[in-house]
């Protein structure tokens, strides 16, 4: 009784308002948990018995209430945030304002798949681009290899480890790792390269194709050497000119509308707030997107354009910014005000710059974007408030709402609970081992319903993941911000701040 108690005991809380569970907790001793458990349940019955909140709000607002339909898309808060004191919003571009499709990654696998065989002479590469594959926050292990996922302790995911396209077993990765299959901070730094950004997945995803041709091919590899020449293809992409000459050419084809974009921008200017763009793009890709989704007049949804700004070091470096004039060129000497209110574009700057030409400081401005280091981590270090696009919880939100996933839970969970009651009633190993084997089926079942190849971006098992953690933001928050000012941000991304 007393092991059953002790293993079981969340099993008993939520099974004992039923009379066959309790008659078995009874018999087994458990009458003080059940006396427990019925004062809290007495005591959340009261609760429920006061009058609703919503009788607190005026009748208009109250009957919107109960004829709006669900939200989808919702903002999460995980910290309060006074938006009444936000005196600026500032925008990053990238994956941020500009919502790129999957043809995107698919160019950039193709172009930097050229660059490989047209000038660094690799044989001919027949693979192509798998939006399927990679998701945000995996490392590759410079040393052995190989693509994984880590938890937020810097273990590596069991089976979310490749060679190639090849799923590692946890036998390879003890060999490679220990029995812990941990990952050293150190190890981490000096032979991982992280893939943190949705640019990188094209990225993740040539480097694994290299690799699986290699193993194929039975040609001897440095997988650093590998690493180090596709990363390089990729950013002879980006610089060349290629990508952005594609865009400016089907900006439709690139890049997805935002609805209702003009409008949410027009209604937090009208509570009062300056808005602005910081992005690390040049201008001429910046206005290519900004045309498409807002129009040729876009810069007047601004206050503030900075592109060019090379973030994170934007925000440690002391440096001027430069002022592009009207008719195209850039002004020699240093940006001041006078260019803020003319609404000319900046160039390069620093943090210290922008609070001087511009007096916002700390939690008076929110800034919005998608990379974890350079949108979030360092603004929010140095005392702005922060909010993360985080476009995989659409799709993972909606994957756990599915009848399938909801049924392998419940499954799982049963598993759960019956291996728990038969290890305290001393049942078989056989027994053991079958429930433990049938347990683990349903929640590889599970995490491969968000992605075949690694799973969650945000979980494995029961652990956050690497890239979960590092953002300090993907909690499993459920509170949706409240605008005190009545500002709606665009309906498009989601956000969580």
């Amino acid at each position: 009784a007393a092991s059953l108690l002790r293993l079981g005991g969340a099993v008993a809380l939520r099974r004992a308002s039923s009379s066959s569970s309790a008659s078995v907790l009874r018999r087994f001793g458990a009458a003080p948990m059940l006396r427990r458990f019925g004062g809290a349940v007495a005591a959340r019955r009261a609760a429920s018995s006061a009058p609703s909140l919503t009788s607190l709000l005026p009748p208009a607002v109250a009957a919107r209430l109960r004829d709006a339909p669900p939200e989808p898309e919702m903002v999460f808060c995980n910290r309060a945030l006074r938006m009444d004191r936000v005196k600026a919003i500032g925008f990053d571009y990238d994956y941020t304002l500009a919502s790129y499709t999957s043809d995107l990654n698919e160019l950039i696998y193709d172009k930097a798949k050229e660059h490989l065989t047209e000038r660094s002479n690799y044989p001919p590469i027949e693979t192509s681009y798998d939006k399927t594959f990679a998701v945000r926050g995996l490392l590759f292990d410079r040393r052995h290899g190989f693509l994984v996922k880590l938890t937020y302790a810097r273990a590596v995911s069991g089976d979310a480890a490749f060679l190639g396209r090849r799923r590692l077993g946890e036998d390879e990765l003890r060999r490679a790792y220990g029995e812990a299959l941990h990952l050293d901070p150190d190890y981490v730094t000096a032979h991982c390269s992280r893939f943190n950004d949705i640019f990188s997945l094209s990225e993740a995803c040539l480097l694994a194709d290299v690799v699986q041709l290699a193993v194929d091919r039975g040609i001897a590899f440095d997988a650093t050497a590998l690493a180090e020449d596709v990363a390089q293809a990729v950013t002879w992409v980006h610089i060349n000119g290629e990508l952005h000459d594609a865009v400016k050419a089907a900006p439709a084809r690139f890049i997805h509308p935002i609805l209702g974009f003009a409008d949410s921008l027009a209604a937090a200017r009208r509570s009062g707030k300056k808005l602005f763009i910081l992005t690390n793009s040049p201008l001429s890709a910046l206005d290519t997107g900004m045309r498409y989704l807002l129009g040729d007049d876009w810069r007047d949804a601004f206050d503030l354009v900075v592109a060019s700004s090379r973030k994170p070091t934007f925000f440690s470096r002391d440096q001027p910014f430069r002022a592009v004039h009207a008719e195209g060129f850039t002004k020699w000497a240093r940006a001041e005000f006078r260019d803020v209110e003319k609404r000319r574009p900046l160039l390069g700057g620093s943090l210290a710059e922008l609070t001087r030409i511009t007096g916002w400081e700390g939690r008076e401005v929110l800034y919005v974007g998608d990379h974890v280091h350079a949108d979030l981590r360092e603004p929010r270090r140095r005392g702005w408030a922060t909010c993360a696009i985080v476009r995989e919880l659409e799709t993972e939100i909606a994957v756990a709402a599915t009848e399938e996933y909801e049924h392998l839970h419940e499954r799982s969970s049963e598993a759960d609970d019956l291996l728990k009651r038969c290890q305290a009633l001393g049942a078989g190993s056989e027994t053991l081992d079958a429930l433990e084997a049938e347990r683990e089926a349903l929640r590889v079942r599970q995490r491969r319903l968000f992605n075949e190849s690694f799973g969650s971006v945000f979980r494995h098992r029961a652990d956050a993941t690497a890239y979960a953690a590092a953002s300090h933001h993907l909690g499993e928050a459920r509170s949706v911000l409240a605008d005190s000012c009545g500002v709606g941000l665009p309906a498009s991304p989601s956000l969580d701040c």
